[in-house]
């Protein structure tokens, strides 16, 4: 178990944050009501050399540029939303979706069905679009790292990263077709 120090007050000021110590944490999270200050705080603590930060960002827009200038991880309560809602939008059985706004893409977690397109030929082998790829496979409690000659099978966890482009195809590659029915 690791320990937790919880600051609280206006750590604006680097005495605090000296005074605790930050700079020799492996991770920092500022979750502020303020965005700003929790980007200001972030890279304040990142300076006095906390390996990552995390800072909670309301405007998701501002994520590919609080990246830029150093913040290892952006927490968006709107984010976390939209993903989860994708999550049962997307067609196929999709067990988890996170968008990457900044990447222009999505990674999917999604079951293989018997009857998808994914099912029982080497990767090589599958139309799969260009712009996705096939990551990781889970199977039996273990993670394949997959090659061309990698066959996924009915009930392996799939993760799939694809640009926003493909993601209407991969969908369509995950779907039970009809004639399972």
């Amino acid at each position: 178990m690791f320990p937790a120090v919880t600051l609280r007050g206006d750590v604006a000021y680097q005495d605090i944050l000296i005074e605790e110590n930050v700079g020799e944490m492996d991770t920092f999270i500022a979750v502020t009501e303020d965005e700003e200050t929790n980007v200001m705080i972030s890279l304040l603590a990142k300076k006095l050399g906390t390996r990552r930060v995390i800072a909670l960002i309301n405007k998701v827009a501002y994520s590919p540029l609080v990246h830029s200038i150093g913040i290892d991880v952006v927490i968006s309560p709107r984010l976390a939303a939209v993903n989860k809602i994708l999550q049962f939008i997307r067609r196929g059985k999709i067990l988890s979706v996170t968008s990457l706004p900044e990447e222009n893409a999505e990674a999917f977690e999604a079951e293989a069905l018997d009857t998808s397109d994914l099912v029982g030929q080497p990767l090589r082998k599958i139309n799969f679009p260009k712009d996705a790829i096939v990551g990781a496979i889970t199977r039996g409690g273990k993670v394949i790292i997959p090659g061309g000659s990698t066959i996924i099978e009915a009930g392996d966890r799939v993760i799939i990263f694809a640009l926003s482009s493909a993601t209407s195809q991969v969908e369509k590659a995950l779907m039970v077709k009809l004639e399972y029915w």
